[in-house]
């Protein structure tokens, strides 16, 4: 098996194949009633979103996203709504956590991320709750999908998560999309492995100075959502990489 070969089975392993068949759709398919009861008039929309929408989902991560659209709750902030909708599901015992702008809960067995967000009143984008940060966020989920799913990057994108996961390392989901993206805008398409590597490089030397902004809010820069050592440690583990020949040991 070459190392290209490896590489793809590998990402193809792990990779989460998106269809209504699916375990990870079936499992979010499952809180659509608890949701539709929690949102009431005010739903506009509940789709899949996120990683699974994108092609990008990996069975070592959440493997899918539901964009809870609302409109305006009134009195109620965006933060407000997160709180809200975390302790409804509390007081059902369904025993959610709190991610940075997502509130997760296992339905058969996969940990399914929940978004409340509203719709921004001039534009199409969306207005949601950063936990990290108690501040809202205003950008546009959908262009983030379209943007990611029509790359051409998915493998690498996912090779990278598998990495990301099995490294134990902080790297939030948009911000890992984005950077391979960047570090491979002028790399060819269908050579997995050399890109891969590409990234690694890219990791090593110019990542922990390089901002990176939201496409769909440039006011938004992604690249704060991580501190200098988080950086540094994601730089380091990318130069050991590139030091390990041996790919199953450096990945896999």
């Amino acid at each position: 098996m070459t190392t290209e070969q490896y590489a793809a089975s590998v990402v193809e392993k792990y990779h989460v194949t998106p269809g209504t068949g699916s375990k990870a759709h079936r499992a979010a398919d499952e809180l659509l009633p608890v949701i539709k009861q929690w949102s009431k008039q005010y739903v506009q929309g509940i789709n899949l979103s996120g990683a699974y929408a994108k092609n990008t989902a990996i069975t070592l991560a959440s493997p899918a996203d539901l964009l809870i659209t609302l409109s305006p709750v009134p009195g109620m902030t965006i933060k407000n709504v997160f709180w809200k909708l975390f302790e409804y599901l509390t007081d059902r015992d369904l025993r959610p956590r709190t991610r940075d702008v997502s509130i997760q809960l296992l339905s058969r067995g996969l940990w399914v991320d929940l978004i409340p967000a509203y719709r921004e009143e001039k534009g199409p984008g969306d207005v949601l709750f950063d936990k990290k940060t108690g501040a809202e966020v205003h950008t546009d989920v959908a262009q983030h999908v379209h943007l990611v799913a029509n790359s051409g990057r998915q493998q690498e994108i996912c090779a990278l998560k598998i990495w990301r996961e099995r490294r134990s390392l902080e790297f939030p989901s948009l911000y890992l999309e984005l950077t391979v993206l960047k570090a491979l805008e002028t790399e060819r398409f269908g050579q997995l492995a050399e890109n891969i590597l590409g990234v690694m490089r890219y990791l090593g030397n110019r990542f922990v100075k390089t901002a990176v902004r939201d496409p769909a809010n440039p006011q938004n820069v992604i690249s704060a959502s991580l501190d200098a050592s988080a950086k540094e440690e994601i730089a380091k583990a990318a130069r050991d990489m590139l030091y390990d020949e041996n790919w199953k040991k450096m990945m896999w």
